[in-house]
């Protein structure tokens, strides 16, 4: 059964790539050290030979976490194993009215934005897109903004005034964190936890520790009803602005 899920995972990862062209390209790992990103890192570097990609990883320390470090040592450790060349960044975040949480994502996408590949890709997944559409709902967001994150997205950012973007790939999107951490444990991976997790002061995490644990009693298939709700509203903003375009 683990390797069954395993070779699914894997053929629902290749079946994502097939479908945006990632073919002889150049793919870097948006690598945090924990299980998301770890088994991403696993998963592409088994599918590198077969879909001919080069492959490499980046980590971004946002110095936050007394952690930080450590986590910085095991994903060198990790990429040297696997023998993946490894980008660090550290950066310092400085907090603004948006907070911390979105000051460290800006400066994660301008990192993004500052190497050379043609594809950044990242460890989102099913419950990661249920949690950003519940957030923005909260926030009295519109269909764009309810439309969730797509597999494929070019990511613009401004780098020390200058523009600049990268091409954000996501092939997780499709899976649940139980299916993950299902590979992770069939594959005895190692991975860190970020203790700030567990910390439901932040709105996302208070999301997924109280509210979603509980929607799932009753409802064990919301994810997959939202992200379809989400997918619906990202083609109706999609026709609107067709539609505003042809006015």
């Amino acid at each position: 059964p683990a390797t069954i899920m395993t070779d699914e995972l894997a053929h629902i990862v290749d079946a994502t790539l097939d479908a945006h062209a990632v073919r002889s390209r150049r793919v870097a790992i948006g690598l945090s050290g924990g299980m998301d990103s770890v088994v991403l890192l696993d998963i592409l570097h088994a599918l590198r030979a077969s879909r001919e990609l080069s492959l490499s990883a980046i980590h971004v320390n946002h110095q936050i976490s007394p952690h930080a470090h450590e986590w910085e040592a095991f994903c060198r450790s990790l990429c040297e194993r696997r023998g993946i060349a490894l980008t660090v960044r550290r950066v310092q975040v400085t907090p603004d009215g948006s907070g911390m949480e979105a000051a460290a994502r800006r400066l994660r996408y301008r990192a993004f934005a500052s190497i050379d590949a043609d594809f950044v890709a990242l460890a989102h997944h099913l419950d990661d897109q249920v949690e950003t559409f519940l957030l923005q709902l909260l926030r009295g967001a519109g269909p764009k903004g309810l439309s969730g994150m797509p597999a494929v997205r070019q990511q613009e950012v401004t780098v020390e005034g200058t523009h600049a973007s990268a091409f954000i790939l996501r092939p997780l999107l499709e899976l649940r964190r139980s299916q993950i951490e299902a590979h992770a444990k069939a594959r005895r991976l190692e991975w860190v936890e970020d203790d700030s997790n567990a910390d439901s002061r932040y709105d996302r995490n208070y999301l997924r520790n109280e509210i979603l644990v509980q929607l799932d009693t009753r409802f064990p298939g919301y994810r997959e009803t939202l992200a379809r709700a989400a997918h619906n509203l990202a083609d109706h903003a999609l026709l609107a602005e067709e539609l505003a375009r042809i006015d």
